[in-house]
C-alpha cells in the first residue's frame, strides 16, 4: 500500500499566507509554519529545504492566484470588471489579500526565487501582462502609449489596491466602502469596442 503524505506542499503554503496576512513576512518562520500545520518542522523540511522556498512557493501561488483574477477579463477588454473582481477577491479571500497586496516580494524572500518557483512566479506575472497587452490592443492603446497604458494599469490595480489596503492593514475584510470607491473609479475607464464591459458595470454597481 502507497502512503500519502500526512502533509502536503499546500499545507505549508496556506500556513504561510495566514502567517503573512496576520503578522507581516517575519511572522512566517519555519517553526512558526510547521506549528501551524501541526507538522514537526522535519515534515516542513522534507517539502522545502529553506524558508526562501516556501516563501517562493506562497509567492508564486499568490501570484497564480491574482493571475486567474484578472487575465480573463482582461484579456476580453474588460478592464472595469478586472478592477470590481480584484475588489471581490479581497472581500472574499482576504488573508491571501492582505499577504499579497500588503507585501513585496524583497520583503518576503530571503533570497532570489530559483528553479520551478522562479518560472512559476515568471508565469504568472507573464500571464497578467499578457492580459493587459491584449486588454490595451482591445482599446486602442499601442505600444507606443506610454501614458494611456500607464492609466490603464493604475486605475485596474494601483487605484484598487490604495482603495482596499487601509482595511487590509486594519485587520478587517473590505467592505461595501471600498467596493463603492472602486465602482466609482472603474467609471473612468472605457469599454473595449463589442465588449458587455459598459453594461456588466452597470449592473455591478446597480
Amino acid at each position: 500500500m502507497v502512503r500519502t503524505p500526512r502533509f502536503a506542499a499546500e499545507d505549508f503554503v496556506e500556513a504561510a499566507i495566514g502567517l503573512v496576512a496576520e503578522g507581516g513576512p517575519s511572522a512566517a518562520t519555519m517553526a512558526s509554519i510547521a506549528r501551524a500545520v501541526g507538522a514537526p518542522t522535519g515534515s516542513l523540511y522534507h517539502r522545502f529545504d529553506s524558508r526562501a522556498a516556501v516563501m517562493g512557493a506562497m509567492w508564486a501561488a499568490l501570484l497564480d492566484e491574482l493571475a486567474g483574477i484578472l487575465a480573463p477579463p482582461l484579456a476580453a477588454g474588460r478592464p472595469a470588471r478586472a478592477a470590481l473582481a480584484l475588489a471581490d477577491w479581497a472581500a472574499v479571500r482576504p488573508r491571501p489579500a492582505r499577504a499579497l497586496l500588503l507585501a513585496d516580494l524583497d520583503t518576503v524572500l530571503d533570497a532570489p526565487p530559483e528553479g520551478d518557483t522562479a518560472a512559476a512566479i515568471d508565469a504568472a506575472e507573464a500571464r497578467i501582462e499578457a492580459a493587459f497587452d491584449a486588454c490595451a490592443a482591445r482599446l486602442g492603446l499601442g505600444a507606443g502609449d506610454a501614458a494611456g497604458r500607464a492609466r490603464l494599469r493604475f486605475l485596474v490595480i494601483d487605484a484598487p489596491v490604495a482603495a482596499l489596503r487601509p482595511a487590509l492593514k486594519a485587520g478587517r475584510m473590505p467592505g461595501p466602502g471600498e467596493r463603492r470607491l472602486i465602482e466609482e473609479l472603474v467609471t473612468l475607464l472605457p469599454a473595449a469596442p463589442g465588449s458587455d464591459d459598459e453594461t456588466a458595470l452597470a449592473e455591478d454597481t446597480a
